[in-house]
C-alpha cells in the first residue's frame, strides 16, 4: 500500500479518529503533524508496524516478530518483502536481502524507488552496510 492508495482508504472511513479496519486487528491511521511530514500507519493490535509517508515508508515489527506481523507486512509493503532463517528476520528487494534491524526506511520516490536506507548509512549512524548473503 502506498501513499495515494491509504490517502483514498482512510477517505472511506465511519470513523477516521478510530482507524480505518483493513484485515483482522489491522487498522489504518492517518497522523497529522504540526512540524513534521503527515503520514499513514498501519497498526496491527495497536502497535505500529508500518509507517507510510509520501515517498518512503517505514516497516517495524514494533517488538513482536510474529507470523501475523510478517504477513501484515509482507500484504502491506509496497515493495519488498520479510521472511525469517533461524530466527532471525531479513528484508529482501531484488536480488539484496537486509539484517532487518538495520532497515531504517525503503524509498518510493520515483528517482530511486526500492532504495533502501539502512541505519548504519544514515547520518545520525556509523557509516558501515551490512548484507546478508540469501
Amino acid at each position: 500500500m502506498n501513499y495515494e492508495e491509504a490517502r483514498k482508504l482512510m477517505k472511506t472511513a465511519r470513523n477516521p479518529a478510530k482507524g480505518k479496519p483493513i484485515g483482522n486487528n489491522t487498522r489504518l491511521y492517518f497522523t497529522e503533524s504540526t512540524f513534521r511530514e503527515d503520514y499513514y500507519s498501519v497498526r496491527l493490535h495497536g502497535n505500529e508496524i508500518l509507517r507510510i509517508y509520501k515517498d518512503r515508508f517505514v516497516p517495524s515489527d514494533a517488538g513482536w516478530q510474529t507470523v501475523t506481523t510478517k504477513a501484515r507486512l509482507n500484504d502491506l509493503m509496497p515493495i519488498g518483502g520479510v521472511y525469517q532463517r533461524d530466527w532471525n528476520w531479513y528484508y529482501t528487494i531484488g536480488d539484496a536481502t537486509y539484517d532487518w534491524g538495520d532497515v531504517f526506511f525503503v524509498s518510493t520516490r520515483d528517482d530511486n524507488y526500492g532504495e533502501v536506507m539502512l541505519c548504519s548509512t544514515h547520518p545520525k549512524w556509523p557509516s558501515q552496510v551490512k548484507e546478508v548473503e540469501a
